[in-house]
């Protein structure tokens, strides 16, 4: 893993950015958000039965994405570009989808929003989660697309980039 390299990818320190905020920053929010009529549906749903889900997110998002680390082995790098002379790993997880580490946090973090802050909290955090990693995702295929001449076929074998 080249962690110098790494602090150099914008892509890197995104990734850093949101997980502080996700750890550090939304916990402190507000357990809940008043919406209105919105909130009148959501008081029929039970909080803890939310928690739960949010729970089970978390640890399913982890296991993915631990899953996918790894299935990625030595070739494990935060940035976006491929490790000199890694091999291009499409067993494990990644015979199943392209970015299985992005999926288990984009997973985690909409768990983990849900089960110690709010679900409309997990909800944006999850898609601003999957938004940021389907970007980094799409930069990373840039490399890899560049680095690998049998990645286009996989692409067409494992058409889900994260979800």
């Amino acid at each position: 893993m080249d962690l110098a390299k790494a602090a150099r990818d914008p892509w890197v320190w995104g990734q850093i950015a949101l997980l502080i905020f996700v750890g550090g920053v939304a916990p402190l929010l507000p357990r809940h958000v008043n919406l209105g009529e919105v909130n009148a549906v959501l008081n029929r749903v039970d909080r803890d039965a939310i928690r739960w889900l949010g729970g089970v997110l978390l640890v399913a998002g982890l296991g993915v994405a631990v899953w996918g680390a790894r299935s990625l082995g030595p070739s494990l790098t935060p940035g976006t570009e491929p490790l000199p002379g890694a091999p291009l790993v499409v067993a494990g997880a990644y015979a199943r989808v392209r970015h299985p580490i992005y999926l288990g946090i984009v997973l985690a973090i909409a768990g983990y929003t849900l089960a110690w802050s709010n679900w409309t909290l997990g909800l944006v955090l999850g898609l601003v989660a999957l938004r940021f990693f389907d970007a980094k995702s799409r930069a990373e295929e840039r490399w890899l697309l560049a680095r690998y001449p049998h990645y286009e076929p996989y692409m067409r074998h494992v058409p889900r980039r994260i979800l």
